[in-house]
């Protein structure tokens, strides 16, 4: 099933926005490739899924900084999401492509719901306070 990005999903800032949804989207290509059994590619996609997350932080903590967002307790939901992919990928990687259906379920939705929780719960203090920002804003 395919988790497509929504305009109700939107943080108010188009760098983050776009990064969410170049996210799902690797999330929805893993999906598949779990569901395809297709180890060396699925390893790939987690390799470029973490790279964009990296990125993605890192990003993220300067606008955090440019708007004067306390970043801690939002670092640390980054890391929980960045342990958790990194955890599901050791996991399916070491079973070479031999999981059951049940296990392939299972990681669609961990990966799924560690995403749609990070965007709708741990980004709405940072939603609201680039609410007062325009939508195309960038930190200096």
């Amino acid at each position: 099933m395919d988790f497509s990005y929504t305009k109700q999903m939107s943080i108010g800032n188009r760098i983050i926005d776009s990064a969410h949804e170049k996210i799902l989207d690797l999330i929805n290509r893993i999906e598949y490739l779990i569901k395809e059994c297709d180890c060396h590619a699925l390893s790939e996609t987690f390799n470029l899924l973490e790279e964009h997350l990296s990125d993605y932080f890192l990003v993220e903590e300067g606008i955090a900084q440019a708007i004067n967002f306390p970043f801690t307790e939002h670092d640390v939901a980054h890391q929980y999401l960045l342990n958790k992919v990194q955890q599901s990928k050791n996991d399916l990687v070491a079973n070479n492509g031999m999981w059951s259906n049940t296990t392939a379920k299972h990681y669609s939705n961990l990966l799924r719901d560690c995403l749609s929780t990070h965007i709708k719960v741990e980004s709405e203090p940072i939603k609201i306070m680039l609410g007062t920002r325009f939508y195309d804003f960038k930190p200096s």
